[in-house]
């Protein structure tokens, strides 16, 4: 398996999901940055309702990277409002995915990655969504049997 992981992280949380998981599987990995940084935990949620609210496009400053030699790419996302946040649902529409594998992993509060899946069919529609993986407060998914089932 040739792989990369692309991820954002507002917290960290994701980021060390993301390292651990680079670390496991020996593969290359980037961060996708928004144009504009997200603040504190309260402003947000704020900034992010008004954006999913009113339809707000926010993109990345993340350059695009060349995928044509991964076989498998890694997304990993906090979930936002029971999605994907915005800019990076964006920035993996402009990635060519066709004939990738993906994985996604999601971090959490109470929320499922179940629910960011439509998401990333939508984005991804010609790749195979794969063993995706939550790591929540509520639910914390087993990270050494979900990362065996991948190896």
């Amino acid at each position: 398996m040739k792989a990369i992981i692309l991820y954002y992280s507002k917290s960290g949380t994701t980021e060390k999901l993301a390292r651990r998981i680079q670390e496991d599987i020996q593969c290359d990995i980037l961060k996708i940055e928004p144009e504009e940084p997200y603040g504190n935990y309260v402003s947000s949620l704020i900034r992010v309702n008004k954006e999913r609210k009113n339809n707000v496009p926010v993109h990345s400053v993340t350059k695009i990277p060349d995928l044509s030699t991964y076989d498998t790419v890694f997304i990993g996302y906090p979930i936002w409002y029971l999605d994907v946040p915005v800019f990076v649902a964006d920035f993996i529409s402009r990635c060519d995915m066709e004939g990738k594998t993906v994985i996604p992993f999601a971090t959490c509060g109470l929320a499922n990655i179940s629910a960011t899946l439509n998401t990333l069919k939508r984005v991804c529609p010609k790749s195979e969504i794969v063993h995706p993986f939550n790591y929540g407060i509520a639910k914390k998914d087993n990270y050494e049997e979900w990362i065996r089932a991948i190896q």
